[in-house]
């Protein structure tokens, strides 16, 4: 009997050392800022003329981090991108023509999950440099069914964190994403229909604060 006891409290023992070592490495969090996106198809063979569709607002994420090592980390965020009324742009030449919507557009739900590498300033203060696959997706005009648009590609990230003590991260950042797959089947057949003469730029971006927590 006391050897089980004995075997069952060392178990006990590594598993929960296990279990320290492996939660040390998770950082759970928040951040909040403004973010939005910019859809641009430009005349190939003059880039004065183009139509520019873009649109923003308040955007908040949590967010999830795994530490693999010192330095590199795999990073997860999943939140939501509020907008405003979207603002279009045509230029023909030298001519201008601006307008604005009449309603907001609908919020759409921001993902993105990638790695970042930790370039360490001084013992308090790193910077993040990340880079991974992101989604922003939801309906392009809330009274037509048919507009929903998942808008996917290359996530770009940078991070300014300072480590208040061992468990409190505050950071400051933002993230630059080139969306080179849209779901939605008119956009994106609208996208093929003028690739011959239009170059599309569908890009997405986020500016924001946060804090982290170290579990």
């Amino acid at each position: 009997m006391k050897k089980v006891l004995a075997i069952v409290l060392v178990l006990c023992l590594v598993l929960g050392a296990a279990f320290a070592a492996k939660s040390s490495g998770i950082k759970v969090g928040a951040q909040l800022g403004y973010g939005g996106f910019s859809l641009k198809f430009t005349d190939k063979d003059n880039s004065k003329n183009y139509l520019k569709i873009a649109d923003g607002g308040f955007y908040f994420a949590g967010t999830l981090e795994f530490a693999f090592a010192e330095e590199l980390s795999a990073k997860a965020e999943i939140g939501m991108n509020l907008m405003g009324k979207p603002k279009y742009t045509y230029a023909v030449g030298s001519t201008t023509i601006n307008g604005t919507g009449d309603e907001n557009m609908p919020a759409q739900f921001s993902m993105y999950a990638g790695a970042q590498y930790c370039i360490e300033v001084s013992k308090e203060f790193c910077v993040d440099l990340g880079v991974g696959f992101e989604v922003l997706m939801g309906k392009m005009d809330k009274d037509t069914d048919d507009t929903f648009n998942a808008a996917m590609g290359l996530g770009l990230e940078a991070v300014a964190a300072y480590h208040v003590n061992d468990q409190i991260t505050v950071t400051a950042g933002g993230k630059f994403a080139w969306h080179f797959i849209n779901t939605n089947k008119d956009l994106d057949d609208f996208i093929h229909d003028i690739g011959d003469s239009t170059k599309t730029s569908s890009t997405g971006y986020q500016i924001f604060a946060g804090i982290k927590y170290a579990l």
